[in-house]
């Protein structure tokens, strides 16, 4: 009999499996709450919500199936994607419940035919607006830094190359010269002679000298012409595309001393009046609402709480780009992609809630009316100023649940893990363990040379693309199930510098000292990407690494920047960075 499975993966019911007969199917409610189809545990899995998701089948095509999420408070996942509305479901595809929450594998049993070659194109999350932070604390139980390549070392290799190739234009142009002056000398011997031999062998050394000359610009040109060679767009792609990288991650926020799970704190939104009746706190907000705490003044920021009754979980599922540095597995990214929660945690407008003080409880003025307020755009947890249930400080902390990196066209990841972190930059170094010697790129640290309007070119991972998915046959004995797998397929963006920012643009004047107060980065005029392409390379026209791209912008016009690679140069060097 034909049938839909669920196979539980992760959660209270892992290892478990539930089949429910095709010729009856009309859809499947995942949740909580008693009447749905597929329950969850209403004490262990509580990132689950009381009707969580749906699977339902395609009105189109019977054997075609969808899943749906119900407005979920932690999301709906589908392959590590978050769902938006609703995405095609195919056999094999892992359905996760919240960041971190339940996972649950579906299929049909038989296999109908026509998935064999089925292909589709995954929805992609919506890509953010990202903003570069200044965040200064430290990664805690990051592993001890690697020594790399520092600056000094890549401006020596620069400088070796250059003294070689003039070298070779002296020796080209000595040699030239030498041979001229034999000429001359022969000449002058010649001139001793006389009549018709005489006349032969000045011509004779006419042409020699035509010759020598030709061959000597011709080989000097060819010298000046490498050194200096600009490469197209395509060819910059054919050679560095494998160099770069798609990193996925996925972190929670915690509790340090037990490593608990940090949530925030939502509250049914209705309140008692003295009177006995009940209003609601928000108008139009739904059964339940967010509360954020005012610190250090007036710094709104959200509740957190270890209580997971009816609270959100603050953590982050998510993907960006990088590059490989060193033959040996080193790759340079973004900051706030190797350690999300140092960057601002994104809470759409649409969560306003209500204020309450540190204890949790709802603030009232003078008159007896409480306070509803708009979510904070720039909360970096990694900065938070609340204090732990002892009232204890310092004590939240980011905990990365993976870190992948993912090669153009492999369906395998590598697990990375964070080498360094800068403290004043959006740049992070990860490492992976390969046997095979890797193909770095080749930086160049072009920060007081750069010009407006010089052309670049940027490759990544936008999550604005198209993707690729690919369904991988298993030739696994044990497990014979097919997969459905994301394609790594990077995209190219070419542009030019718009703008030129310097945190310190230079000496100050008498009147007055000019700064950028967002920090040193490039300005480009490139609006094809954004999200997702967070941490990739971004290329001049002789083919080298000049900056990491980091963010886009957009308003009545799109714009990007990248952080000049100076700044992952110095990450990689161990020299002293401080006077």
């Amino acid at each position: 009999m034909d049938r839909v499975i669920l196979r539980h993966l992760k959660g209270s019911k892992a290892s478990q499996q539930e089949e429910f007969p095709l010729a009856q199917f009309v859809e499947l409610v995942l949740g909580r709450d008693p009447t749905a189809t597929v329950r969850f545990d209403p004490e262990k899995d509580d990132l689950v919500g009381r009707q969580h998701a749906r699977i339902a089948r395609d009105a189109a095509d019977p054997m075609r199936f969808k899943v749906v999420d119900l407005n979920s408070r932690n999301g709906t996942f589908l392959n590590k994607l978050r769902v938006v509305g609703e995405m095609a479901l195919q056999p094999g595809d892992v359905i996760q419940l919240g960041a971190g929450g339940p996972e649950i594998q579906f299929d049909l049993d038989p296999l109908p035919a026509q998935y064999v070659k089925a292909t589709r194109l995954g929805v992609t999350a919506p890509a953010g607006v990202e903003t570069r932070v200044g965040a200064t604390a430290p990664v805690s139980g990051a592993p001890a830094p690697a020594q790399g390549i520092g600056k000094a070392t890549v401006e020596r290799m620069i400088t070796e190359t250059k003294a070689q190739a003039n070298r070779k234009l002296q020796i080209g142009a000595g040699v030239g010269v030498a041979a001229i002056a034999g000429l001359i000398a022969w000449q002058s011997f010649s001139n001793s002679s006389s009549g018709a031999a005489q006349r032969k062998r000045e011509q004779e050394l006419a042409d020699s000298l035509a010759r020598m000359s030709g061959a000597a610009v011709s080989a000097v040109d060819s010298m000046r012409g490498e050194l200096g060679k600009t490469m197209t767009p395509a060819e910059i792609a054919a050679k560095y595309s494998g160099s770069t990288v798609a990193v996925d991650f996925s972190w929670n926020l915690i509790y340090a001393p037990t490593g608990a799970q940090v949530f925030h704190r939502w509250i049914p939104n209705q309140l008692k009046l003295r009177n006995g009746s009940t209003v609601p706190i928000l108008q139009g907000g739904g059964n339940m609402i967010p509360t954020y705490v005012a610190v250090d003044g007036d710094q709104l920021e959200p509740f957190l709480t270890l209580n997971s009754q009816g609270s959100s979980p603050i953590a982050v599922s998510s993907s960006g780009s990088g590059f490989v540095v060193t033959s040996n597995g080193f790759i340079l990214t973004n900051r706030h992609v190797a350690s999300n929660w140092r960057a601002p945690y994104r809470m759409e407008p649409s969560m306003r809630g209500v204020l309450v003080d540190n204890n949790g409880d709802i603030v009232f003025d003078q008159q007896g009316q409480w306070t509803i307020v708009n979510p904070p755009s720039r909360w970096i947890p990694s900065e938070t100023k609340q204090t732990g249930p002892k009232n204890e400080i310092d004590v939240f902390r980011g905990r990365q649940e993976y870190l992948y990196v993912r090669f153009p066209k492999n369906t395998n990841p590598v697990e990375a893990t964070v080498a360094r972190v800068s403290d004043q930059h959006d740049v992070a170094l990860i490492k992976i363990e390969t046997p095979s010697s890797l193909e770095p790129v080749t930086m160049f640290d072009n920060y007081k040379s750069i010009q407006v309007g010089d052309q670049v070119t940027v490759i990544g991972y936008p999550g604005i693309s198209d993707q690729v998915v690919a369904v991988v046959k298993s030739k696994d004995t044990f497990n014979r199930d097919a997969q459905l797998r994301t394609v790594p397929d990077p995209t190219l963006s070419v542009g030019n510098i718009g703008k030129i920012l310097r945190a310190a643009d230079g000496a100050s004047s008498d009147a007055y000292a000019t700064y950028a107060p967002n920090g040193d980065r490039y300005q480009l005029t490139i609006n094809s990407t954004g999200g997702g392409n967070s941490g990739g390379p971004m290329f001049d026209s002789q083919g080298r690494v000049t900056g990491i791209f980091f963010a886009a912008k957009v308003g009545d016009a799109h714009v990007s920047f990248s952080v000049p690679i100076q700044f992952g140069m110095q990450l990689m060097s161990v020299a002293p960075n401080t006077r």
